[in-house]
């Protein structure tokens, strides 16, 4: 146990980089502090973003259901949305989380200040409650998982009720019937087809040329085609100029144009050298759009270009931490930063922005500071999901990429439509992709759309991380009529082996 405020580990942030790295640390006989500035613990996963964005999305899945319930022999006309009643049921479901998270701290013996956590000394974290009230932590090592924040642009400063962000709709008691999408990551698809589906007319305003720009093209167009199948439309290549916001009594206004060719060629460049998950590139710069203009109107207009690291409170200027230009904390493969003792996990540290990869982060740096010997987590086996509908998941590369670094490569895609489950749940559309190596046979990637792929793709993780072959991923039953026959037949298209194809 800890005496006098002092401890084996001080972690900056309950988020999953942080509460999740606490459990293993205290596992492993550490004393461990955790830091966490709001009132609740969970961070922005489950207090703002994944939790209370999913349950909103599966609301939004069963009224698709409802009204597509004659397909299936049911009359179930009428079904209407209670939006307040929906608010009860997210904020139930996030609330039970939350209680989950605290007893699990006091399960494990981890010690909770609230507060804001930063540096007095390398080893030394003031904590300073919202009173003003003060105290001292000191860690024999330090876990900044401090998360991050939304991002905004100059002259579209969120005001919580015309231009919002989504932390906004996650706390709603009601919803917009028109609205206005800047970026479309993950958090832009998402909450484009959660509208859409609640009856809300909804335009997609994204400065690259496709959707969910860090996808393989074919399902960044395939999702494309669904969306517009859907009444979603959709403006790739468009730049948005928050010089010409207008706020009406009925809602905003704002003016697009087509992104200039140069333009185009610059963004798709940082975004590639970024590999972040649903970050955008940014529309602000003067001089990246051509003429012919267009002003759009609606209820809302919802910023979705992406997130910032949460480093500016933490006083890094008292250490040796070293922070890039884009304000991500540098760490090597075992999250240690540039100051001995002090690691770091999570949003804060860049790379993918997803709750299932910092808390991954945590444990790694975890078992790194307690003597143990863990595996480097590699990135290529990070599973990418978005909630839209329909479903993407993936995780590696695509063939451009793989070929980009230098592997001789055979690929596959296997349609949903030839599967007899994907076909009984009226969810015929999609594919899954499989990339591999020519050479060794290995997986490099794999990339799917369609009727549950996120929790498909944890067979193609799994393969991967124990050197599976797309020929044994085939040889693995795969139950039927299930929709995982997905993967097996994908996988076994690598070598041109598919059943029902």
């Amino acid at each position: 146990m800890a005496e006098d405020n002092k401890f084996d580990l001080v972690i900056i942030g309950s988020g999953n980089g942080g509460y999740i790295p606490a459990i293993r640390a205290s596992q492993l006989g550490m004393s461990v502090a955790l830091v966490e500035k709001e009132q609740n613990l969970g961070g922005t996963c489950l207090n703002w973003g994944c939790i209370p964005t999913k349950a909103l999305l599966h609301t939004a899945e069963l009224l698709n259901a409802f009204n597509h319930s004659e397909d299936f022999g049911i009359d179930a006309n009428g079904a209407e949305l209670d939006y307040e009643q929906l608010a009860e049921y997210r904020d139930r479901v996030v609330g039970r989380l939350q209680k989950g998270v605290s007893g699990l701290m006091r399960k494990n013996k981890v010690q909770v200040f609230t507060g804001v956590g930063s540096f007095v000394e390398p080893k030394k974290i003031k904590v300073e409650g919202e009173d003003g009230e003060t105290q001292e932590l000191e860690g024999e090592n330090i876990l900044i998982a401090a998360g991050s924040e939304v991002r905004t642009l100059p002259g579209l400063d969120i005001d919580h009720e015309k231009v919002i962000s989504s932390d906004d709709i996650v706390t709603a008691k009601d919803y917009a019937s028109s609205v206005i999408i800047l970026g479309s990551g993950a958090v832009g698809t998402e909450f484009a087809s959660m509208y859409s589906d609640y009856g809300t007319e909804v335009t997609i305003v994204e400065v690259l040329d496709k959707l969910l720009p860090a996808e393989d093209p074919d399902i960044s167009d395939e999702l494309r085609k669904r969306f517009e199948e859907r009444g979603i439309r959709v403006m790739t290549g468009t730049m948005a100029d928050p010089e010409s916001l207008e706020k009406t009594d009925d809602g905003v206004k704002i003016t697009v144009s087509p992104v200039s060719e140069g333009k185009q060629e610059e963004e798709e460049e940082e975004a590639d050298e970024e590999s972040t998950y649903g970050g955008e590139a940014d529309p602000a710069e003067e001089g990246a759009a051509e003429g012919g203009g267009e002003t759009l109107e609606a209820d809302q207009i919802l910023v979705a270009i992406g997130r910032k690291t949460a480093i500016e409170a933490l006083n890094l200027d008292a250490t040796s931490v070293e922070v890039n230009d884009g304000g991500e904390i540098q760490v090597d493969e075992f999250y240690r930063t540039a100051e001995d003792g002090v690691y770091a996990a999570g949003d804060v540290i860049g790379g993918y922005w997803l709750a299932h990869a910092a808390g991954h982060e945590g444990i790694v740096a975890v078992e790194h500071m307690a003597g143990e010997d863990p595996m480097p987590l590699d990135q290529n086996m990070i599973p990418r999901v978005t909630f839209c509908r329909p479903e993407v998941a993936s995780f590696g590369l695509t063939k451009q990429q793989a070929e980009d670094e230098g592997y001789e490569v055979k690929e596959s895609q296997f349609p949903f439509l030839a599967i007899g489950k994907a076909l009984i749940e009226g969810e015929p559309n999609g594919f899954v992709k499989v990339v591999a190596d020519t050479e060794t046979d290995l997986l490099l990637g794999m990339h799917a759309i369609g009727p549950k792929v996120t929790d498909l793709i944890a067979e193609g993780v799994f393969a991967k991380l124990v050197e599976g072959t797309p020929q044994e991923i085939g040889m693995a039953v795969h139950a039927h009529p299930s929709l995982s026959e997905v993967m097996g037949e994908a996988a076994m298209a690598v070598d041109g082996h598919a059943i029902h194809i």
